[in-house]
């Protein structure tokens, strides 16, 4: 018997929309059938080079597709509440990019939707569902290494798209804090529970939106995790350390993860590796099995810790526009 396929529109052609596309390709549920963009030569391109038999030059055209199950939006920030809500009213399941929305309010009022309609709809968080970070969350679960004591997350990008153009601007939702929480509040308490306490503070320099900003929580068991993330410098070393009583584990690029590294006093002793092309293809077949069972949210990144997570960020806001 052949599996169903979930069929998929996606709108934008942004920088991510083609990894989702051939993402998707790895999946064994799931397919890209149609794109839209504001421009219909940008989607006759991205359809051409992606392999997709559809494409629409407006992102309200794309929704009307009979042919269409669900739809994965890599918009501007400011445009997920918008175009999220829009696809659940005409019956479309809805995979959207971080941060889910910029307002609590606006998570909860997606959550009813998706629940009266009986559709699904999630943050594409990856991480949660990189091989490597299951296979580090069994072995320190299983006690082999002790307690956690210490996490520390790292990530920095100097040029590029993250550090340009509406990444920029506040009235977009830019800045580097929407760029990068879903990543560390999600992993953080994916190994270290929740998050009881959180500070932090944030630098602007000739924009309006922050440029760096650093984080400090406590996690429950007495945990500390920290963050720092920079548009202005780059790093020597992205990623993330976690100090146990008896290990140190070093995950370079956390947030697409291959590889692992633990080390035991001071020295290595266990390498993990998962090579793959494109690491968004973990959560796609994850979030497809989802939709084909009928579930309106997934059981690994809930919508309640997505609207948890943007509390989060406007106690940050808040704390940093005073």
């Amino acid at each position: 018997m052949t599996r169903r396929k979930i069929r998929y529109g996606i709108i934008s052609t942004a920088s991510i929309a083609p990894r989702f596309a051939q993402a998707m390709k790895c999946t064994d549920n799931g397919k890209v059938i149609a794109v839209s963009s504001r421009n219909i030569d940008r989607a006759r391109k991205f359809a051409e080079e992606n392999d997709i038999p559809n494409y629409y030059g407006d992102y309200n055209v794309i929704l009307q597709d009979p042919e269409i199950d669900a739809v994965y939006l890599p918009l501007v920030n400011s445009l997920h509440y918008e175009f999220a809500r829009k696809a659940l009213e005409v019956g479309r399941h809805v995979v959207m990019e971080k941060p889910f929305v910029l307002y609590p309010w606006q998570g909860e009022e997606l959550r009813k939707l998706s629940e009266e309609k009986g559709l699904f709809i999630a943050e594409a968080v990856k991480t949660l569902f990189l091989p490597v970070h299951l296979e580090l969350k069994k072995r320190i679960d299983s006690g082999m290494y002790g307690k956690i004591q210490l996490m520390e997350f790292r990530q920095s990008y100097a040029g590029g798209g993250y550090a340009a153009g509406w990444n920029r601007m506040r009235e977009y939702g830019g800045g580097a804090l929407y760029g990068n929480e879903a990543y560390f509040f999600s992993m953080a308490e994916m190994y270290g529970g929740k998050i009881q306490v959180l500070n932090g503070s944030a630098t602007y320099g000739d924009s309006d939106a922050e440029d760096q900003f650093a984080l400090t929580t406590v996690m429950e068991n007495d945990i500390l995790a920290t963050c720092a993330v920079s548009r202005k410098v780059q790093f020597e070393n992205n990623g993330m350390e976690i100090w146990l009583d008896k290990a140190h584990i070093s995950v370079p690029d956390y947030w697409k993860a291959r590889e692992a590294y633990i080390y035991q006093n001071g020295e290595l002793v266990k390498t993990l590796s998962y090579p793959c092309n494109y690491e968004l293809m973990y959560e796609l077949q994850h979030f497809n099995e989802c939709i084909d069972k009928g579930l309106t949210e997934s059981p690994v990144i809930p919508v309640s810790a997505s609207i948890r997570h943007a509390e989060f960020c406007r106690k940050l806001y808040d704390e940093w526009e005073k």
